[in-house]
């Protein structure tokens, strides 16, 4: 039996790769068909330290993620963390021919394009473009101008651009992974579709994705990003306390950190129930979660402060009407981290957590991923029976998603 769409997600993180194979259904659904997970420790601040290193760690997630589905990967969305990136906004317009004066996926496509041609530096590239609006003759707000009639067509875009050589390196490793990279995506805008609600980005709302190098605060209202800033700081640096205050290999201080790590003193527990062999010791000793607190506390507070002044721009109490969303696992595996955040920088939060198909938050950015392309599977779709070319709806698809992002 002929299989659907097989859309595969690759979550390219600082501690780990993981690989998500998904087939989307005629109606849209999404089947989740297998899934791999590989440590790396290779890309850091969203640079590409160790070529070798990554293709390797990307190649066994995928392998994983083969087995398990039986299906070959051949192409790929990347979800990934970049620092220097720079969000410009830019018009695109094209004519609608005058023999039909209605609006196609063909149309769409040339509109996006048009948006891309701005003035950048030649030591950048495009890495994706997202649509704010269509504008069809001058009717503005609207989201999906497929089936419209109309002479004139307009698209107000968001255009994200990083530094060509970074993108260039991240696509090595993939195709020495015998890989085609479909579209990159920053993970906040892939964890914008699973994380958030409709009326939280309606009212405003920051997404807080705390990794293990980076830090990213992205501000959503409407179809506005109000704000997009990256912090050279995550979760790796608690575990660099841990593992410096107390002597520990790294690997130890990070599963002490997930385990037992406590963002408040005064909420940690004074039994000595934790036990750790410091290096060049040779017995074990017991420590309290009140001892480890007094270590993950500090950076914890600094992590929290540097997250407060990118949110400290004009009228954020009334642009942060929905407060907060902090995902990642930077912060979220330590107790007490959410309500000490809540305190400092004054809004509501919450966990960035979903029950989609009773994964984990492991697979939140790969998630996100596949469901940015199964909810345009339904706005290319409508006009496959117009189209007069043999281009297969999967192709279609497919270039309309390299094109979008």
């Amino acid at each position: 039996m002929a299989r659907n769409e097989i859309i595969t997600g690759i979550d390219l993180g600082s501690s780990k790769v993981c690989c998500l194979v998904t087939e989307i259904t005629e109606s849209g659904n999404i089947d989740i068909l297998g899934y791999g997970i590989s440590p790396s420790s290779y890309l850091k601040k969203g640079n590409v330290i160790n070529i070798e290193g990554l293709t390797r760690s990307i190649s066994d997630a995928v392998n994983q993620a083969e087995v398990m589905s039986n299906v070959k990967i051949e192409e790929v969305i990347v979800g990934l963390s970049l620092i220097n990136v720079d969000i410009l906004r830019n018009k695109g317009v094209v004519a609608i021919p005058k023999s039909t004066r209605e609006i196609t996926g063909q149309d769409v496509d040339r509109v996006i394009q048009a948006a891309k041609i701005l003035a950048i530096s030649p030591d950048r590239d495009v890495v994706q473009v997202i649509p704010r609006e269509f504008i069809v003759d001058g009717c503005e707000g609207i989201n999906d101008p497929i089936g419209m009639i109309g002479t004139r067509l307009e698209v107000d875009s968001y255009i994200v651009t990083a530094p060509i050589t970074v993108l260039q390196n991240i696509q090595r490793c993939f195709q020495r992974a015998d890989l085609s990279i479909q579209s990159i995506i920053l993970k906040p805008f892939a964890l914008k579709k699973i994380l958030l609600s409709r009326d939280e980005i309606e009212m405003g709302v920051a997404l807080i994705d705390v990794g293990a190098t980076i830090t990213e605060v992205t501000v959503f209202k409407g179809n506005d990003i109000l704000k997009y800033a990256t912090i050279p700081i995550g979760g790796d640096y608690i575990t660099n306390d841990i593992a410096v205050g107390l002597r520990l290999p790294f690997n130890l201080a990070e599963m002490i950190k997930r385990r037992y790590a406590c963002s408040q003193e005064n909420l940690a527990s004074e039994k000595q129930d934790i036990e750790i062999q410091s290096i060049g010791e040779s017995t074990t000793k017991k420590i309290n979660q009140k001892e480890l607190a007094s270590i993950v506390e500090p950076r914890v507070h600094e992590i929290i402060s540097l997250i407060k002044k990118e949110l400290d721009f004009e009228d954020q109490k009334i642009k942060l009407a929905a407060g907060g969303v902090i995902s990642g696992s930077g912060l979220l595996h330590i107790k007490g981290a959410i309500d000490l955040a809540q305190k400092i920088l004054g809004i509501p939060l919450r966990g960035g957590k979903t029950e989609m198909y009773g994964y984990d938050q492991t697979f939140n950015v790969c998630l996100g991923l596949v469901n940015s392309v199964a909810s345009q599977r339904h706005y290319e779709g409508r006009n496959i029976e117009k189209a007069k070319t043999g281009i297969s709806l999967i192709e279609r698809a497919k270039r309309f998603l390299r094109e979008y992002f």
